[in-house]
């Protein structure tokens, strides 16, 4: 699914209107009768409503909500933020057609306020039309005071849009929104609906078509994404009869260090899970009986003996025969972070010519010493929560939490690689603009080796031949679809990853034959 951003949804409705000549108080009534009929399937048995609406076309919106709720034998009561003298356009078309119906409306006053307000004890639903996407920067004035008082009241909230704060292009909060149970949105789903922290504020999305027509959503160059079950089902390939086992490739997983040997195995072992024919894991020799104590399938190269606690330089020569023939290369998974290992990630970056994902430790390195970018390939998959994209672009976790999309989008022009942001909403960024936003996954996926499981999946695919970003994609869906079909059987404090690498499978199967 498309995701698009402010400018793209207000092309479209200009284009309607001048292009093809398509009234906008049509759009605006499309819109809120679909948006009624939404609430209402969502709230039938619900007697009245509160409608908070602004002097834009938010209000507009809302106000036509209001007119088809109160056909519908709903008790309607409209709070406006500004006096009707400022509505223009639409929205005062939509006030003059209201005023005439047995409507309560309300004049925001904040001395008189609380009191107007009092039959919000009763069986009341708040629906907040605001702001809708042209908003830019903190809320002021007499909605951020609606929106402050509202927060104070206990009912449900449908947003219309957007909750109004939200910056319809980012995950940013400006202004804290009332937490909607339900946005009710127009056309395409916009960035705040999925990109953290903004998507907290959202509930459920549902979206609603006003009829722009397709061709000109076409032409908007849209380069977002929501990652759901119907795309991924596209992308999966089927198996010919006659194939074998490296008819599906043969990724090679690096890392490991003595006490850390887990994190190799379950990378190791996910690789296979989603379907590689092979995968092998070039280790230190002291991990080399621990990591087969977890795994059956999975074949190790064992690096040194007894006694070598990590991988080094010299190992970073020795991988080079294990190089041929493999289909993808992972770098990280508990290698740990010191001077041998530092050594070792730049003697080996040059060598590698396949598909390669950097993932834990092996960006903690990159952090320290920036210089060793040069040896990284173009279309390297990274993999950084983000603490470690702190660490990879220089900001606070703040600045990389709050800016999520474009921090992910930037630092994959820059660094030419694909960037797999993770966390709630895992955003998948590529060199060339396009971005993919995760729609699964929940807070019981925070979990030790979670992450490892997740660069294996990766790896899986890639072995199979898919290309580097339809293969994050994959691994991504399928990683946090899984957590989501573990919660019914353990709920979220008992997801671990080895259930996670153990149901991906099942998962995935789930996926393509529903």
């Amino acid at each position: 699914m498309l995701i698009a951003n402010a400018k793209q949804i207000r092309t479209c409705d200009e284009l309607m209107m001048s292009k093809y000549h398509y009234p906008g108080i049509l759009l605006m009534e499309h819109a809120g009768r679909q948006a009624a009929a939404a609430i209402i399937e969502k709230f039938s048995n619900t007697r009245q409503f509160l409608i908070a609406t602004g002097k834009g076309n938010n209000g507009g919106d809302g106000l036509v909500i209001a007119r088809y709720l109160h056909f519908l034998g709903k008790k309607i009561f409209v709070l406006l933020a500004e006096s009707p003298d400022e509505f223009q356009g639409d929205a005062l078309i939509n006030y003059r057609i209201s005023s005439k119906l047995p409507i309560s409306f309300i004049q925001y006053n904040p001395k008189e306020i609380r009191d107007n307000l009092y039959f919000l004890h009763d069986d009341t639903i708040i629906i907040d039309a605001l702001l809708g996407t042209a908003t830019v920067g903190a809320v002021t004035g007499n909605i951020a005071d609606i929106i402050d008082i509202l927060r104070g009241y206990a009912h449900p909230v449908i947003a219309i849009d957007l909750p109004s704060g939200l910056s319809a292009d980012t995950g940013f909060v400006t202004t804290r929104p009332l937490h909607a149970t339900y946005t009710v949105t127009f056309q395409l789903p916009k960035i705040c609906h999925y990109v953290t922290p903004a998507s907290d504020y959202c509930g459920e999305i549902i979206v609603i078509d006003i009829q722009i027509y397709p061709e000109l959503i076409a032409q908007q160059g849209i380069q977002t994404y929501l990652l759901t079950d119907s795309i991924v089902k596209t992308w999966r390939k089927t198996r010919p009869n006659d194939t074998h086992k490296g008819t599906y490739g043969h990724a090679l997983l690096v890392g490991g260090s003595k006490g850390m040997a887990g994190s190799i195995a379950l990378c190791t072992s996910a690789a296979l899970e989603v379907g590689a024919g092979l995968a092998s894991a070039f280790i230190p020799a002291s991990c080399s009986c621990s990591f087969h104590r977890n795994t059956l399938e999975n074949m190790s190269i064992a690096y040194g003996g007894p006694t070598t606690v990590c991988l080094n330089e010299t190992a970073g020569e020795v991988i080079s025969e294990y190089l041929a023939e493999k289909s993808c290369v992972v770098i990280g998974p508990g290698m740990s972070v010191t001077p041998d290992t530092c050594e070792f990630l730049k003697t080996v970056l040059p060598k590698i010519k396949v598909p390669l994902i950097l993932d834990a430790d092996a960006l903690n390195i990159l952090a320290e010493f920036p210089e060793y970018w040069e040896f990284v390939p173009n279309e390297t998959i990274v993999t950084p929560h983000p603490g470690e994209m702190s660490r990879l672009a220089k900001k606070t976790a703040r600045q990389i939490q709050e800016n999520r999309l474009e921090t992910a989008r930037a630092f994959a022009k820059e660094r030419n690689v694909i960037v797999v942001l993770k966390g709630a909403g895992t955003i998948i960024a590529t060199p060339d603009g396009q971005a993919w936003i995760n729609s699964s996954g929940n807070p019981g996926m925070a979990t030790a080796g979670s992450g490892d499981v997740l660069a294996g999946m990766i790896a899986g695919f890639l072995a199979q031949g898919y290309s580097p970003a339809t293969a994050t994609c994959l691994g991504v869906y399928l990683h946090a679809k899984t957590g989501d079909y573990l919660v019914q059987f353990v709920g979220q404090e008992g997801i671990t990853a080895n259930k996670i690498l153990k149901n991906c499978a099942k998962t995935f199967n789930q996926i393509i034959t529903s």
